[in-house]
Formats: C-alpha cells, sequence, structure tokens
C-alpha cells in the first residue's frame, strides 16, 4: 500500500454508531434535539482534549495525528472505513469514549483498528472510559485505559515507551492494561493540579473558509471539574471526587499564561470567528476578563459566548463590556425548569425568575449582545405538565424582551443519565429507575428499534413511554414560540413542524410494527432510511442549516485526498 498516514499517535474519533449508514431499523432523528453545537446525531465533533493531547506531545517532539472516522463517513457515503483503516500507520492508536453515546461506535471501530493492526497498542480515554475502565478490558480489542481529567503526561509517557519498542509491562500512570491477557493496574495517581498546561495552536488545526454559512466557531476549556454537585452530571464535584481520585479540590486550572499563548494562535479567517467559553462558571471575575481582553486583542473574533451558572454580577458585566467594546458577548444560563424547585434539585435554582428577568433587563441596557437558556427535560418532580409551563414560560419571556435576543431552548437529556453521575449512582433517593448500567448494555440499547429501549431511565415522574412525546410536543411549542416572536423564520419552523411530525410517525409506526410482529416492514424500513439520510445533512432540529459537512475545526484534515479516493473507488467497485 503506497499512501500511509504514519504517526508516533494517531487519535481516531468514532461515530456514536458505527453502522449508521447501513441502519434503517431504528430512527436517528429523536438523538437530534440539542441545539448546543452544530453537529448531527452520530456526535462527529471529538473532544477538544484531542487538540491538547497534540499539542502537548508535539512539545516532546512526538508525532500526532488526528483521524475523524465519523466527520468521513459523513462526508463520504462510500468511504470504505476499514481499507482506510490498513492506511494508517502507528504504534499507539487512540480512541475517545469520553460522552456515553460514543459507546456503540468507538468500540467497534477499536475492533477494525485491531483488526488492521494487531500490533498497535489500542488505547482509550475520557470520563465514561474512566468510569468504565475494567470493564473496557473484557474487550480483546482495546489494550489500555488511561483515566482521569488530563491524561497528557501519561499518555506521552505510553507513547514514548512502545515508540521505544516496549512491549509487556508499561511504566503509565493511571493506565489499566492487558500483558499477555492479564489485567494490570498501574492505579490513578496522576492527579495535577494544573490542568492541561499547553496552548493548543489552533493556526494549524482550522482551515480558512469563506463560506458565512459555516461561520467557523472554536471552543476554548479554560478548566475541569466543578464546584457544584449537579445531580445529573458526571464532571461534577461529587462525580469527581469518586472517579478522579481528588477530595476537596475539584476544579483544575489551566495557565492564565497558556490560555494567552492559545488565543495568539486564532487563525484570521474570511468568515467572523466565533468562540465559545466552556465552564466559565469556575473562573474567577479577574480569570474572566484577562481572557476576554486577550480574545478582544486578538482582532480576529467577532463574538464570544460565556457558560454561567449564576447571574453574573452587573458590575462583572461592565467590565466585561469595557475590556471588549468590539466583541458580540453572549451569556448562556441553565436554568432547567422555570420551577425554582425543580430547578434547585437538578443543582441549580440558585435565582428567581424575577431575579433573571431583571438581571437580564440590566445585562441588555450595559451592552451584553445576547442570553441563552437552557430548560431540560428529564429533571426531579418534573411531569409533562410542568415542562409545558416552562415553555409556556419562555413565551412570556420573549414577549417581554420582544427586540432583545434572548434565546431559550428546551430538550431532553436522551439517551443516557451519565454513569457515574450522583442520580446514576443513587438512583432511588432521587426518584430514578436506571435500566442499563454496565457499558455493553448501554452499547446494544443504542441499535434498539425502540427509542425508550435506548433510554437507561426515567423518573417517578415521567415514565420512558411519556418521555419521547413530551420532549417532541415541548420542542414543538417552543420552536413555534420563537417563529412567534422572530427568532427564527417562517421558512424554518415549516422545516421544524414537518420533521418532528414526521418522527412521531415514525416511532408509533415503529412501536406498533413490533407490538404486532416483533418486526419492522420493508416499506417502513424504507422511510426510516430516508429520514436517517436526511437527518444527517443539517444540523440540530431549529438550526437547519444545510451541513457543510467539512470546513469545521472537529473535521478531518489529516487523510490525504489519495486515500480518500482509493478507500472510496475500492469500496465502489467491490
Amino acid at each position: 500500500m503506497s499512501s500511509k498516514v504514519k504517526a508516533d499517535l494517531i487519535l481516531i474519533h468514532a461515530p456514536a454508531i458505527y453502522d449508521f449508514r447501513d441502519r434503517d431499523d431504528f430512527v436517528l432523528g429523536w438523538y437530534a434535539s440539542q441545539e448546543s453545537s452544530n453537529v448531527t446525531p452520530i456526535f462527529e465533533m471529538h473532544p477538544l482534549g484531542f487538540l491538547s493531547i497534540k499539542s502537548f506531545l508535539s512539545e516532546r517532539g512526538l508525532d500526532v495525528k488526528i483521524v475523524n472516522v465519523a466527520s468521513l463517513m459523513l462526508k463520504h457515503p462510500t468511504l470504505d472505513v476499514e481499507k482506510l483503516l490498513e492506511h494508517l500507520d502507528a504504534p499507539v492508536i487512540g480512541l475517545d469514549l469520553h460522552w456515553l453515546p460514543h459507546c456503540q461506535g468507538s468500540v467497534e471501530v477499536a475492533g477494525l483498528v485491531k483488526k488492521a493492526h494487531p500490533e498497535s497498542f489500542v488505547v482509550f480515554g475520557g470520563i465514561v472510559s474512566t468510569y468504565y475502565a475494567r470493564e473496557m478490558m473484557q474487550y480483546p480489542q482495546i489494550d489500555g485505559v488511561i483515566r482521569g481529567y488530563d491524561t497528557l503526561e501519561p499518555l506521552a509517557n505510553l507513547v514514548e515507551q512502545a515508540k521505544r519498542g516496549v512491549r509487556g509491562r508499561f511504566n503509565v500512570e493511571n493506565m489499566i492494561y492487558k500483558d499477555k491477557g492479564e489485567v494490570v493496574d498501574n492505579g490513578h495517581s496522576y492527579t495535577p493540579e494544573v490542568l492541561n498546561d499547553v496552548a493548543i495552536d489552533w493556526s494549524k488545526m482550522f482551515p480558512k473558509t469563506s463560506s458565512l454559512l459555516n461561520m467557523p466557531n472554536l471552543m476554548v476549556l479554560p478548566n475541569t471539574g466543578c464546584q457544584q454537585s449537579c445531580g445529573w452530571c458526571s464532571g461534577s464535584r461529587w462525580a469527581y471526587q469518586r472517579m478522579m481520585n481528588v477530595e476537596k479540590k475539584t476544579v483544575f486550572h489551566r495557565r492564565s499564561e497558556q490560555l494567552a499563548r492559545e488565543i495568539l494562535t486564532f487563525p484570521k479567517t474570511e468568515s467572523p470567528l466565533s468562540v465559545y467559553t466552556l465552564q466559565a462558571y469556575s473562573e474567577s471575575s479577574p480569570r474572566l476578563l484577562d481572557y476576554l481582553a486577550a480574545v478582544a486583542d486578538s482582532g480576529v473574533v467577532k463574538s464570544v459566548s460565556f457558560e454561567q451558572f449564576r447571574l453574573t454580577k452587573i458590575s462583572v458585566l461592565k467590565q466585561m463590556v469595557e475590556v471588549a467594546p468590539n466583541l458580540d458577548i453572549y451569556i448562556n444560563l441553565s436554568p432547567q425548569s422555570h420551577d425554582v424547585e425543580i430547578s434547585r434539585l437538578t443543582g441549580r435554582g440558585t435565582y428567581t425568575n424575577e431575579e433573571m428577568e431583571e438581571w437580564i433587563a440590566a445585562a441588555m441596557d450595559i451592552g451584553i449582545k445576547g442570553v441563552y437558556l437552557w430548560y431540560t427535560i428529564g429533571m426531579p418532580k418534573q411531569t409533562h405538565e410542568s415542562v409545558m409551563e416552562t415553555v409556556a414560560y419562555s413565551a412570556r419571556l420573549m414577549d417581554r424582551f420582544p427586540n432583545d435576543k434572548i434565546i431559550p431552548t428546551i430538550f431532553g437529556m436522551v439517551p443516557f443519565l451519565d454513569p457515574g453521575c450522583q442520580w446514576f449512582e443513587e438512583p432511588k433517593e432521587h426518584g430514578y429507575t436506571v435500566f442499563h448500567r454496565d457499558l455493553e448494555s448501554h452499547r446494544q440499547s443504542l441499535t434498539q428499534p425502540r427509542w425508550r429501549d435506548a433510554m437507561n431511565y426515567e423518573t417517578r415522574w415521567m415514565k420512558r413511554d411519556e418521555f419521547l412525546p413530551s420532549m417532541y410536543e415541548a420542542m414543538q411549542v417552543m420552536a413555534n414560540h420563537k417563529a412567534d416572536y422572530g427568532r427564527i423564520t417562517k421558512r424554518s419552523i415549516d422545516i421544524v413542524n414537518g420533521r418532528i411530525d414526521h418522527l412521531r410517525h415514525l416511532t408509533t409506526s415503529i412501536d406498533r410494527a413490533m407490538d404486532a410482529d416483533g418486526r419492522l416492514p420493508a416499506s417502513l424500513r424504507r422511510e426510516i432510511g430516508a429520514h436517517n439520510d436526511e437527518i444527517l445533512s443539517y444540523a440540530a432540529d431549529v438550526a437547519l442549516v444545510k451541513k457543510p459537512l467539512s470546513g469545521r475545526w472537529y473535521d478531518d484534515h489529516t487523510v490525504p485526498r489519495e486515500i480518500i479516493d482509493a478507500c472510496v473507488r475500492e469500496r465502489a467497485a467491490a
């Protein structure tokens, strides 16, 4: 084979479901309920940590390449993945299992990797990998898992040792692995005080684009962990204390100098850059302001968004606008419910609706460009009636701020409750029932025809049978309210209504067919296949922008065209 992608470490991002292109026995559309990122239901965005790994190991003189198999499969529908993997060449091949919806695809792709490269060391990392590290040793295609919130140093050590030809016993902290069939656990001792002590070099990772429909959106992660203990989150203080071998300190920051270096690498593009700042709620005001000033000084960013847990002090908002007068600043709040009691039970509930509305009015007067509000279905004490009351409240909120960019969104916590979060570990105490607990059960559930069999939980107040109808109704009514108040266009709302109505029809038809004789008729499978093809061509339901399927920072920019062409041709000829 003439062309190869060679490196010391190749990082692979798999689709959520490996054989999604060939499946016509379950509906992908019901996963597409979140608008927080421009991705399809196969979740082709790889973790930001891939970029940190590439930058950190590069500084150690190691060659790292990122191959996004998920985005390549979307862009090239006839791509033969097995042939593609044969073109890779590295002593260590890493895959992410950070978010649980990837559990089916990541393990399946790892099997193909091991088949193509039996001598390569196949290693996993991420939050879910950390939680299920020992169970993952049952899969023959997985050689090891590096646990923890920061794996840069252990992974560098693994790659250096493998590059020298080390086989068998590895001196790598946080790694559990197999040596001739024996499971070896090196413990979980690497818990650095400083997170990912490296600056991502965005200038080498993001292509230029002139498409306004594909505005470059970058992400910056200034910290990991959390001071809060929201019961549904595997990144919470409660979960970190139990998974990450930490006790009192559960927030780990990057050095301000590294953040400043990273911002200097933001590329100048023909379309305006937008930056989403993850977990900004764990940043102090001085660090937040220094970061914002650096983003403004870069001269290439048009807008910046911040996640905030509480209502940011008005004095701080004023300072934010003062240090970045030419930036459009957006704030993201996640009350989870309009009902303050439900919000409190989720770990939020630090302000009332009245306090939030007064804060929004003040923020708009100061010069904040907009506020995004996120509400979630699947919370304690939340009934269908309560969900619809949240939707009604959102309409009243848009009515109060008719000329301001106040954007409420509601979505379902689907399909999984995070393993490692408090409600997953203590379900009865919080009114939850958990149906799938081990990794393999979750993997099998993702490809079940009935949507409710994929969900790993229900609550005392909303059963699995009720969940999807409530989610459809809430999202549809919310979208129509947005159209009424000019947040989305008439054309967009027509598409949203048509899509959700079709999803209702498909999921109901599947239930009826399975109840009747336990299988799906050929005509329904053809309809499901056509739906899946369409849903994979668009962003989240309400964005409704035809996806370019390339040019985003997380798309594949590694595999050369000649390899793609060879793999497509080989499959087409087969």
